[in-house]
């Protein structure tokens, strides 16, 4: 699952790598933000994930926005893939807009390491600027053009494949180890809960196993209820079922794909716990989709 989801981010920083404008490089504050969303995945986890494809030679960071405490202004971040000539390409980029940028500014053409002498000989002045921001990729851009020139060996694709590999079967492990610990916490804390003893031990969730594969979707929420319907199928991960039901016109009150909506939110923020739920992401995305979309023209009951 780790695998999936660094060739996820990785694949997502190279598409915005491959534009040629001022959004190329991800910030980190915004860019995690988006895969958190969009995944339905912990941002500490996200981090974790990009931590991996640094330390592997994927990518490379640099900071962008300096923190300031005082301005309560948190640090930013930039990732770019390891690429010599993606890498070289953002350079040339980047460079322009910062003589162009500056040129606006100041009213004067220089060129670029004039202009980065400037900045260096006033760093408080430039400091989180916007064309402090587009100074720090220019710079670090060059910096790391000739890294990878000078250490070409520790780039190679072979090299950061074998880094990655190696990285990932020891996250694995300290993984594997953590979610046992987990689950064992979950599976106690589940057993205590009210919940838990509604939905799966009473007597009621094993007539309804038995007897819902009878029984039309209607006949099921009259005997069972909306709430205990949404509970049991979300519980063993019948997202597809649930989306089935919503665009048959099963369900269409709004009050009732409210509180499915709710349900799933509390699904959703369990995937640090449920490591399972990250199979089912496209069909939780899926359902969610659905529920928007009939929220809309649902009955206003």
């Amino acid at each position: 699952m780790i695998r999936k989801l660094a060739d996820e981010l990785f694949q997502k920083i190279i598409e915005m790598n491959s534009k040629e404008s001022l959004d190329s490089i991800p910030h980190s504050d915004s860019f995690l933000k988006e895969m958190e969303s969009y995944l339905s995945i912990p941002r500490h986890e996200l981090k974790s994930v990009i931590q991996l494809l640094k330390e592997s030679n994927k990518i490379l960071s640099f900071e962008i926005i300096k923190e300031d405490k005082g301005k309560d202004i948190k640090k930013v971040e930039g990732y770019v893939e390891t690429d010599l000539v993606t890498i070289r390409r953002l350079k040339n980029f980047f460079q322009k807009v910062l003589m162009d940028e500056y040129e606006k500014q100041n009213h004067s053409r220089m060129l670029v390491h004039q202009i980065i002498k400037d900045i260096y000989s006033r760093p408080a002045y430039y400091k989180n600027t916007p064309i402090g921001q587009v100074a720090n990729k220019a710079i670090m851009l060059e910096e790391y053009e000739m890294l990878l020139q000078k250490e070409y060996t520790q780039f190679t694709d072979s090299m950061k494949a074998k880094k990655f590999n190696d990285l990932l079967e020891q996250t694995d492990v300290l993984l594997a180890d953590k979610r046992i610990e987990e689950a064992k916490k979950q599976s106690k804390e589940e057993k205590e809960s009210p919940e838990y003893q509604r939905a799966v031990d009473s007597e009621q969730y094993g007539d309804f196993s038995s007897s819902s594969k009878k029984m039309s979707i209607s006949k099921v929420l009259q005997i069972y209820g909306i709430e205990f319907f949404f509970r049991v199928n979300l519980r063993k991960y019948n997202f597809d079922i649930l989306t089935q039901v919503i665009d048959n016109g099963d369900i269409d009150r709004k009050s009732d794909l409210k509180l499915l909506k709710d349900m799933l939110q509390k699904v959703k923020s369990n995937t640090s716990r449920d490591t399972k739920l990250l199979d089912y992401i496209e069909n939780i995305h899926k359902l969610e989709r659905s529920i928007t979309r009939h929220i809309v023209s649902g009955s206003v009951h």
